[in-house]
């Protein structure tokens, strides 16, 4: 019996056990790596994301504030429309917002095409939209 167990002991001792814990540095970099692009990726999409957010702001206001102008210029009526061409601003509320009018004359049936362009800061330059109406 005792060389039985001196036999187990032996060969227990001669030959290593393969039991390891942890991750080797070649899948804790393929780990970072795949993180990393991750992120990446999430990161960019964040900032299209805000730069979609604030050009659909400036789009609103520009339509809500050429819908004012436009409304104003409808109940002048065609009697107070001078045939000439104006500008200005929205004043302190939307200071860097401009506006210029473009006043047609009237045509036989008394209709005076209005053509209203507005102007807007858009990613550090500036941006028009025009905007037309018939006045009558």
């Amino acid at each position: 019996m005792y060389s039985s167990l001196r036999r187990h002991g032996s060969a227990a001792r001669g030959t290593r056990a393969v039991c390891r814990g942890g991750f080797t540095l070649v899948e804790v970099l393929v780990a970072t790596v795949i993180l990393a692009l991750g992120l990446l990726g999430a990161l960019s999409a964040f900032s299209m994301a805000s730069r979609a957010t604030g050009a659909s702001t400036n789009d609103t206001i520009l339509t809500f504030l050429a819908q004012e102008k436009l409304a104003e210029i409808q109940l002048l009526g065609t009697d107070r429309l001078a045939n000439q061409d104006t500008s200005g601003d929205f004043g302190p509320e939307h200071p860097q917002y401009e506006w210029e009018m473009f006043i047609g004359r009237p045509d036989d049936r008394n209709l005076v095409r209005v053509d209203l362009i507005i102007a807007a800061p858009e990613a550090g330059r500036r941006r028009e939209t025009r905007f037309s109406t018939i006045v009558f």
